[in-house]
Parts: C-alpha cells; sequence; structure tokens
C-alpha cells in the first residue's frame, strides 16, 4: 500500500517572512519509504490532488504562494493547469528543455495570469533564451550546486531583467547572511529551523524575560491564581490569550471575557501549553513560520503518542512546542531544558530524541525533512501518518492566524 503526502517547505521574504511554501511529492510505502518517483507526471498530479482535493490550498500555504514543479506535458498541455494563477507560481524543472514549444506554452500560462519560476538553476547560460523574454518572474539559485564566487554576477546578470532572486537549499546561516548581502529577494531551506549560537553574547533581555516566564509558566506547582497574575501584568499577552480561546477553535458557547475564566475552561495544561506559545511569538526578530513549526510539531507529536497508546499525551505535545526554542532563543537545547523545569522523558526526547517521545519528535522532523527512510519507525500504518499530517497542518494554520492577529491600539 502507498500514502501520498504533500512535503511543504517555507519561502522566506527579506523581513524572515514566510510569503510562499514549495509543494513537494512525497510517499509512504508499507515497508518501505522513499520520497522520489521516476514518474514526474504522477507525481505532479498527486500533489494537486492532495493540495486542493483533500487538504484544501489555504490549509496548507495559508494566505501566500503555492510554489509547484510541473513536467513538460503539463506545462505544454498536455495535461491542463487548472489552477488560481493569483495563488500558484508554476516552477520550471531544471532538466526540462527550453525549445520554442516549451516557451510558446510558457507564454500562454503569463498570459493567464500565472507567474513563472524557473528551478534549480546553476547556469545562466541555459537559461538566456528566457531572460529577455519577459517571462519569468523568479529564478531560483541551487546553493548547493553553486560556486559561491559566481553568485555576484548571476545576481547583477538576472536583475538587470527585473527577475526576482530565491536562493534554495539555504543549509547555514553563513550561506543566508552572503546571499542577504548580495540582494537575494527570496530564501529557502533548513537554517531558519537552526539556532544562531554566539557563545560569546549575554542572552538578550528580552529572551531572558521569555525564558523566565516560561520557567514559571511550566513550573508544577502554579496554580490559577498565580497564573492569572503573571498573564494580567502583561497586556499583549492578555489579549492573545483571550483571542486565543475566544477562536474557533474551542467552539465554547459564551464569549470568554477574563483571563481567570479562559483558565477555568481549558485548564491548567493546555493553558501552560498556550502560554508558552504566545509568550514564544513575543520574540520580534525571529520569524513568525518558527511559531507554526513549533505548532505543527506539538500537535503531531501529541497524535502520534496517542496513536501508539498513550492516552495522555501531553509530553509529546510539549516536546514538540519546546522543539524550536533553542532556534528562538539562539541557544543550545541543553541550555533551554536546563533553564526550564520538565520532566525527565521531555528532555530526554529533546536533548537526545529518546523514549517514546523521542521517537514521536523524531518521526515529525524525518516528515518535515522528507526523510522517508525514517518516517515508518515509528511502527504507524502510512494512512494514519498521513492523517496525522494534514491535521496537524490544518490546526497549526488555524492557530497560528490567532496568535499573530493584530493587536488593536
Amino acid at each position: 500500500m502507498t500514502d501520498l503526502l504533500v512535503g511543504r517547505q517555507p519561502i522566506f521574504n527579506r523581513n524572515n517572512e514566510a510569503i510562499a511554501y514549495e509543494l513537494l511529492y512525497r510517499s509512504v510505502q508499507s515497508g518501505n519509504a522513499s520520497g522520489v518517483t521516476t514518474n514526474g507526471d504522477y507525481a505532479t498530479t498527486q500533489v494537486l490532488l492532495n493540495t486542493f482535493s483533500e487538504i484544501g490550498l489555504d490549509n496548507i500555504v495559508g494566505t501566500g504562494f503555492a510554489f509547484i514543479n510541473f513536467t513538460r506535458n503539463f506545462l505544454i498541455g498536455k495535461y491542463p493547469i487548472q489552477l488560481p494563477p493569483d495563488r500558484v507560481v508554476v516552477e520550471v524543472l531544471e532538466d526540462i528543455t527550453l525549445d520554442d514549444q516549451l516557451i510558446d506554452s510558457l507564454k500562454r500560462l503569463k498570459n493567464s495570469g500565472f507567474q513563472i519560476a524557473l528551478d534549480d538553476v546553476v547556469s545562466p547560460e541555459r537559461v538566456a533564451p528566457l531572460l529577455q523574454s519577459g517571462l519569468i518572474n523568479v529564478i531560483k539559485i541551487d546553493l548547493m550546486g553553486t560556486k559561491r564566487i559566481l553568485l555576484p554576477d548571476m545576481v547583477n546578470t538576472y536583475k538587470k531583467y527585473g527577475i526576482l532572486m530565491l536562493a534554495e537549499k539555504v543549509e547555514t546561516l553563513e550561506d543566508y547572511d552572503l546571499c542577504y548581502r548580495l540582494g537575494f529577494d527570496f530564501f529557502q531551506g533548513y537554517y531558519l529551523c537552526k539556532p544562531n549560537i554566539v557563545k560569546t553574547r549575554k542572552m538578550e533581555s528580552s529572551r531572558l524575560i521569555v525564558m523566565r516566564l516560561l520557567a514559571q509558566v511550566t513550573d508544577p506547582k502554579a496554580d490559577f491564581q498565580s497564573l492569572e497574575t503573571l498573564i494580567s501584568q502583561d497586556v499583549g499577552l492578555s489579549y492573545k490569550l483571550l483571542k486565543l480561546v475566544n477562536s474557533g477553535y474551542y467552539s465554547l458557547a459564551t464569549t470568554v471575557k477574563s483571563i481567570r475564566q479562559a483558565i477555568s475552561l481549558i485548564g491548567l495544561s493546555q493553558l501552560r501549553g498556550w502560554m508558552m506559545l504566545l509568550m514564544m511569538s513575543t520574540v520580534d526578530d525571529k520569524p513568525h513560520e518558527l511559531t507554526a513549526i513549533a505548532l505543527q510539531r506539538a500537535k503531531m507529536c501529541e497524535m502520534i503518542g496517542k496513536a501508539l497508546g498513550e492516552s495522555q499525551a501531553e509530553s509529546f505535545f510539549l516536546a514538540g512546542l519546546f522543539s524550536v526554542l533553542d532556534a528562538i532563543m539562539d541557544i543550545p537545547m541543553s541550555q533551554v531544558v536546563s533553564s526550564i523545569p520538565l520532566a525527565d522523558d521531555v528532555i530526554a526526547a529533546l536533548i537526545n530524541r529518546e523514549g517514546k517521545i523521542g521517537l514521536a519528535l523524531s518521526t515529525v522532523i524525518a516528515v518535515e525533512q522528507g526523510a522517508w527512510d525514517q518516517v515508518l519507525r515509528c511502527g504507524l500504518q502510512p494512512e494514519v501518518i498521513k492523517n496525522i499530517y494534514f491535521e496537524s497542518i490544518k490546526w497549526a494554520t488555524i492557530l497560528t492566524g490567532e496568535v499573530y492577529e493584530t493587536h488593536p491600539g
């Protein structure tokens, strides 16, 4: 049996805002896991079906764009691209021959309102026929296959034609800094999920405050009154918590108007989780996408825990939520867990991916990175993993919108 996922990787602008996602074919097979297929038409078809028919475009990319790889057969019209042109960026793969037939087809797509991106570009010579055509909106530079010394000339060449530049496979902060200085418009890669650790720098005061708040919120001895006092001291956190509790997620019959009422309705356990999330979101120089990642990981870990037979999966949720704290706080995970009172099994999962919680967290990260040979190690069936994945994306999308709704005044 084969079950299909839609892999997604965020695309950030120069303000570290996720403005789009690239959607990728991913398959999970019983007894075998793979992220590739020799049939490109099949892969594109499955991405479209899963995105638009099963999970929904808004649920997987929010209000942003979807970058989707299309094969030659799709581009030349053998299989029609009946998609919203204001939401989809057509990616032309690097191995597609740029002949007259293809260029005519790209013109038709462009005239229909689609934006067009060239994927995995490593050589200006190969894409030269398209540079003066006005057809290309975005060129994606494959950093893994490009010598860094060539990047300035490439940027200058493409910028002359008004083409936006996207650095893909940005794996290190050094590469990100280089591409940012050169004037790249967009960035794609795993660098944003990693901490920028500077050993000789003191922790900034805002981060220190957040860590102290986290320590208080996660204190198992904290009671309703102490938490209400803590939350009420920050008008922003109070507003966000009330907005969150009154969101469609909880579907409460009555409007919650006070912090004490919110605590009594949702309980201490869930309150601690939401307060941790809200306080993480107050670190302003980090991309909001990290909060979305934290939410999705938390939900996936919780659902995997329950699927593995854990009736109380709060610790799974907590591990997923905290798994990005090293990137948010710019400190090693070992320092994160030493600053907050956590159960031993959560610490073991965060540091060494040990135990059932560690297995769940490893599975979630394997799904994110397309490491499909590791996905099935948790022992769950592909259909279960797929459903958990889709549900966690929907859930995280709803809650991220609530967390980052603009504060009035």
